[in-house]
């Protein structure tokens, strides 16, 4: 299966989960996070760009298959910002909240992905502060390729 596809529905799930979200951003405004499949976009430090923070990231990690399935790896690191301690690790945790209770109550995504459990969220006990990260790591079952054999070669022929 294309993992591309994948990350590109994960994406949208996250972004459907997190939209009504309000978090501040370095400069004080409150938006929903940016949602972002890779990787935060590239600075050019003659531009003038969104800020960062709030964010939400699908980053992939890795895949397998064998004979009964294949699962993909995907890092889900969320990132926001506030000079107040006790609202800086509560609006991360309210972010990643709502996050795994979107993706718990809709397992299955995209018509063919699911989540697979347990769903694992981190957060690390030292923090940039004011920055806050913490991370989901995710088990996503895919598709599985089926070998092509004989039989079905010669009925693709004649199509």
């Amino acid at each position: 299966m294309n993992i591309s596809i994948m990350m590109d529905e994960l994406v949208k799930v996250l972004k459907e989960a997190t939209y009504m979200l309000q978090l501040e951003t370095p400069k004080g405004v409150f938006r929903a996070p940016q949602v972002a499949d890779g990787y935060l976009s590239p600075k050019n430090p003659k531009v003038e760009v969104t800020e960062d923070f709030p964010y939400v990231i699908a980053r992939y990690l890795n895949d397998t298959s064998n004979d009964e399935g294949a699962m993909a790896q995907v890092k889900v690191i969320c990132g926001t910002y506030s000079e107040d301690d006790q609202r800086g690790w509560r609006d991360l945790l309210n972010l990643t909240n709502a996050i795994k209770t979107y993706l718990l109550a809709q397992r299955s995504f995209g018509g063919c992905f699911s989540i697979e459990l347990p769903l694992k969220r981190e957060f690390p006990e030292e923090q940039p502060a004011p920055e806050w990260v913490g991370w989901f790591t995710l088990s996503v079952a895919i598709p599985n390729i089926q070998e092509v054999d004989e039989d079905v070669r010669r009925i693709l022929e004649y199509c």
